[in-house]
């Protein structure tokens, strides 16, 4: 394997025991609390467009003596349903009922909760007032590591969120490199509820190399350095997406109960870096990689690397599209 070459260091003092911070924070049942639509007042009169459209173009209220309810929901990579019967409002719904989430467009943590076709409540990240607030808000993803990460470095793993611009990492082909910017990005529970595709990808260790738990963004490609790079794809390495390798055993989607926050790391070029001993990619813009950012984020790269510049860059090993990598489960 490739990655032997790097040698595993002694982690520092404090991080012995880490086993990927989500590994006992993963919610197969998570508890929502929400507000029944009949409990949620607009100012103006429905104009039969929908709910969702009706709560981004006007500022609810809540009534006098809203209270919330427990929506509990027993989740799935593809679904979540009722765990237990819910009481909501004049309503009664039977457990087992299929529960979807629809974020409201501009808002910073409103979601429209639907039981079957019917839009019943409301579900609010964070504190109303707060909720309300208009956001930029991408439902594309983002090449990235989940905090709590061990990333190699010449001193020694450290967790990724603790890594800033200049510091030094470790790259399997060009030695130590500085990073050249970090971007960040928290998805809440709710918002992962919402957007499925957006969980994080949870290895078992040993899957890609990896000699504790890893957890990345679906996006995060990780480097095939063994026979199957040459059966499959012709070559002797290959990057391949997260999200391609799920096979709901070793590699399993998951939603963790408090959240998730996507650490993104950008170096000179596109290297491979050491991440709780597996290799995987830093951020490469590809065909979509820009879309999961925001603007503010944009703009910061930008400064530091025009985005054409950044475009035209060569991927350090080559790419297996999604479709292709499928091959890789069997």
């Amino acid at each position: 394997m490739i990655g032997a070459g790097l040698g595993h260091r002694p982690l520092p003092r404090g991080q012995q025991g880490h086993r990927g911070f989500l590994a006992d924070m993963v919610a197969e049942r998570i508890t929502v609390g929400v507000y029944a639509l009949d409990h949620v007042l607009l100012p103006r009169a429905a104009t039969g467009r929908g709910w969702a459209l009706r709560l981004a173009e006007q500022e609810p209220a809540l009534a006098a003596g809203a209270m919330t309810a427990d929506l509990v929901l027993d989740v799935t990579s593809e679904a979540a349903a009722l765990a237990e019967p819910l009481a909501l409002a004049e309503d009664s719904h039977a457990a087992g009922s299929r529960v979807a989430l629809e974020p409201v467009p501009g808002r910073a943590g409103l979601f429209l909760v639907r039981i079957g076709p019917k839009p019943v409540a409301l579900a609010v990240a964070g504190a109303w007032q707060s909720a309300l607030q208009p956001v930029e808000r991408s439902s594309a993803g983002v090449a990235a590591f989940v905090a709590g990460t061990l990333i190699d470095t010449p001193d020694g793993p450290r967790t990724v969120e603790t890594l800033t611009a200049g510091d030094v990492v470790t790259t399997l082909a060009n030695g130590s490199r500085p990073l050249r910017w970090v971007g960040r990005r928290r998805l809440s529970a709710l918002e992962l509820l919402a957007h499925p595709p957006l969980r994080p990808v949870q290895f078992s260790e040993g899957t890609v190399g990896n000699d504790r738990i890893l957890v990345v963004s679906p996006q995060k490609r990780i480097l095939i350095d063994d026979w199957r790079a040459e059966v499959y794809f012709g070559e002797d390495r290959v990057l391949v997406a997260a999200q391609a390798l799920v096979d709901d055993r070793t590699a399993r989607q998951v939603l963790p109960e408090r959240g998730v926050d996507y650490v993104v790391l950008l170096c000179d070029r596109h290297e491979v870096l050491l991440a709780e001993g597996a290799l995987s990619e830093s951020f490469h813009p590809g065909e979509n990689g820009l879309e999961g950012l925001t603007s503010s984020d944009r703009a910061d790269i930008e400064a530091l690397v025009p985005e054409a510049e950044l475009l035209r860059r060569r991927a350090a090993f080559p790419i297996v599209r999604h479709a292709e990598a499928r091959a890789l489960r069997l």
